[in-house]
């Protein structure tokens, strides 16, 4: 779709055209789905992220300025949603840790299951537990450049984040997963 059919789709949106809008969400949702999928590690929770997403769309379309990438600020959207819901899982979770002394267990795969990752869909679940396993910015910025294959600046305009620290979260995020394969499933570096 060319910037200026998509410029037309979202004016008519903003107007109050439904099918427009429609348009957006089909071009649209598969994208938010995978980065939600990915920053979550939980369909249920990322299905529920795309329709909030697009929810949210909706009611501040207006305030979408078209000079800027309406990816990116699609995915600015998400992106607060999904980093929300990561805050309440942690709240949730240190309140059932403390119920239990034996602590939450936690989301690493059984190693055994590395040796079974035959498919491209086994190897993406591994990913996703993998990156559940990073600190919220480490495993926004992995994530968005990484897995979403997003640009730095992209990231930038994304996370509100300095290129900086981008490029810093990002490198401890790939040491950290070198780290896991290292330990978990005994990967050796090439």
């Amino acid at each position: 779709m060319s910037d200026q059919l998509l410029q037309e789709i979202i004016e008519k949106s903003r107007r109050g055209d439904e099918p427009a809008f429609s348009q957006l969400v089909r071009r649209h949702q598969t994208y938010v789905f995978a980065l939600a999928l990915r920053l979550l590690c939980d369909e249920h929770d990322a299905e529920e992220i795309v329709q909030q997403t697009f929810i949210r769309v909706w009611q501040n379309l207006q305030r979408y300025k078209p000079e800027q990438k309406f990816t990116t600020w699609l995915y600015r959207i998400a992106t607060n949603l999904c980093l929300d819901r990561l805050r309440v899982r942690s709240r949730d979770a240190a309140r059932v840790s403390s119920l239990d002394q034996g602590g939450v267990r936690g989301d690493v795969p059984d190693p055994r299951g590395m040796e079974e990752a035959h498919s491209n869909r086994e190897l993406a679940a591994i990913v996703y537990r993998l990156t559940s396993q990073l600190p919220e910015k480490q495993r926004l910025v992995f994530v968005l450049r990484d897995l979403q294959e997003l640009s730095i600046e992209e990231v930038v305009a994304v996370t509100g984040m300095s290129v900086g620290s981008i490029k810093t979260n990002l490198c401890y995020a790939r040491q950290r997963i070198r780290e896991i394969l290292r330990r978990q499933f005994h990967v050796s570096e090439a």
